[in-house]
């Protein structure tokens, strides 16, 4: 039995589309999760085929056949301009335009002194966090501005606060990039019908499974995602919420279930 989140109506995002730039990884996977959970077609690519076999095999684990089967997953670099283009145009054909987006993406590259840390080595996450987020945000959010829909860019703590000793400061320049990135495009598609959200996870993952001491589930994180593109999170458009607790689930009619 593994831990599930639950909110009042599991089936809040029946017939929508999301696309989850990211949704191999860590965060990614739980994020995925809880929107199939919840009656959402859920379009996630990668870059290569053997990537995508494993994680709809972890996933087959964790839900069943009906949920699994609003998996559609596709080779590709999102990451890319060509690539992401390309990617959303098979997106489009094959599942239908996407009425919601959520990004995770980032490579941590260690540096233990940023003194001893190569301009390659900031280059490199820089790529992986900030350029890529902004690829992802160009290419997805013009139709959802046409369309209305909702932006969901997920970021961690190390962008407001480096942790000593970490050695992941130079996720911490990049990902503060990405709060910036994220405060410029909600403050211009403020008057638009798009919602372009943060959601600043504390929760701790490794390996797809999160860590004893971590604040809060890897499920709080994917299933508080999937309320955000909902739309009972109406009016949260240029919020950045720092997920830190159960209690902040609760406030919007989350609670911790066994499924």
């Amino acid at each position: 039995m593994s831990q599930g989140l639950q909110g009042g109506s599991i089936q809040m995002l029946s017939g929508k589309t999301v696309a989850v730039a990211g949704g191999t990884g860590n965060v990614g996977t739980f994020v995925v999760r809880a929107l199939l959970e919840r009656g959402a077609n859920v379009a996630v690519p990668s870059r290569t085929e053997e990537k995508l076999h494993g994680f709809r095999a972890h996933l087959a684990s964790q839900i069943g056949e009906d949920d699994l089967g609003r998996l559609h997953t596709f080779v590709g670099d999102v990451a890319d301009e060509v690539g992401a283009e390309h990617l959303l145009g098979q997106i489009t054909n094959d599942v239908g335009a996407p009425d919601a987006v959520v990004a995770t993406l980032g490579r941590l590259v260690p540096a233990q002194s940023l003194l001893d840390a190569r301009a390659n080595d900031l280059q490199q996450v820089l790529q992986s966090y900030l350029i890529a987020h902004f690829v992802v945000a160009r290419t997805f959010l013009p139709g959802l501005k046409a369309r209305g829909g909702a932006y969901v860019f997920v970021n961690g703590p190390l962008a407001f606060d480096p942790w000593k000793g970490s050695g992941a400061d130079l996720v911490s320049i990049s990902t503060a990039g990405q709060h910036m990135l994220f405060r410029a495009l909600a403050q211009e598609l403020e008057e638009s019908d798009v919602r372009v959200v943060e959601l600043v996870s504390h929760a701790f993952i490794r390996d797809r499974q999160t860590q004893p001491s971590s604040a809060i589930p890897g499920e709080a994180v994917g299933a508080f995602a999937a309320y955000l593109v909902s739309q009972a999170a109406g009016g949260t458009h240029g919020k950045s919420i720092r997920l830190r607790s159960m209690e902040q689930l609760e406030e919007v009619g989350l609670e911790l279930g066994i499924a």
